[in-house]
């Protein structure tokens, strides 16, 4: 019997990326999966890929739409639920770097706050009743911006940064009442991993502030103790075990995963002074 079978697991912004990586590793494990995203070609593409992992049809739930629109939650639970009976996994990994195309800074605002926290905020509401039942758990994709400055500096990184951080104090604020209720939540803040989303993100704020995508990699391989970007494949075991059953002591923490990118300073023999 592998790890995760008879589970159900929830992975949003599953089509590409890291949660690409995170819902074919539930998937290999036994679990059923809910695969979401927005992009039509990219969802066509990520259910191919696990056909192709050896995950029958009858295990694999599709469902397409904006985060930002609350018919796509309630799809998401009430699918889940009318399909496999049951939740228990939430992995709220979909995110906004900023509001596609022209907007104003408020419009920018109002867009990625939606995406980053709302969805999240009422995705988890509306899932509690279905994982009290299963003893289930919840796990939020925040980042290593929540805690430390984004290189970027503009203004679409601090709206960015700014709901990573709310996002991370949502999990330690809700984390006790839920628990109550035998639901365990935990988030994974990843630094710099290799991912169509971080491709968007920073390669655009690259062009902007920095001049190119590839003085961006540079410079986060000089900042990074680990001395390179990660892959969405090194984040996989972390999900695994936050996961999973036997971590049941594991509740309302933040999981860093960077490279040592968030607590790298210069030493005195980086300075020329």
């Amino acid at each position: 019997m592998t790890r995760f079978s008879d589970k159900v697991v929830i992975v949003t912004g599953s089509s590409a990326g890291i949660g690409k990586a995170v819902i074919l590793a539930f998937a290999k494990e036994g679990a059923s999966v809910v695969l979401h995203g927005a992009n039509t070609e990219r969802l066509a593409g990520a259910e191919k890929a696990l056909i192709h992992a050896g995950i029958p049809q009858s295990r694999i739930l599709k469902v397409q739409g904006e985060l930002t629109n609350d018919a796509t939650h309630d799809r998401l639970i009430n699918e889940t639920v009318a399909r496999f009976g049951k939740i228990d996994v939430l992995i709220n990994n979909a995110g906004a770097y900023k509001k596609p195309g022209e907007a104003s800074s408020t419009e920018n605002f109002d867009y990625v706050f939606a995406v980053n926290v709302r969805a999240i905020f009422r995705l988890v509401e509306l899932a509690t009743p279905h994982l009290e039942k299963t003893k289930g758990n919840i796990i939020n994709v925040s980042s290593i911006v929540g805690i430390a400055k984004n290189l970027e500096g503009g203004p679409e990184s601090l709206v960015y940064s700014m709901t990573k951080s709310t996002v991370d104090r949502f999990t330690k604020n809700i984390n006790q009442s839920l628990m109550k209720k035998g639901i365990r939540i935990n988030n994974i803040n990843p630094g710099p991993f290799e991912s169509n989303f971080g491709n968007r993100g920073s390669g655009e704020a690259a062009e902007n502030t920095f001049g190119g995508r590839d003085f961006m990699i540079k410079l986060i391989e000089k900042i990074t103790p680990a001395g390179r970007i990660g892959q969405p494949e090194e984040l996989v075991p972390a999900f695994l075990l936050l996961a999973d059953e036997k971590s049941s002591f594991i509740t309302g923490s933040i999981w860093v995963i960077d490279g040592g990118m968030s607590t790298a300073a210069p030493e005195a023999t980086d300075l020329n002074l």
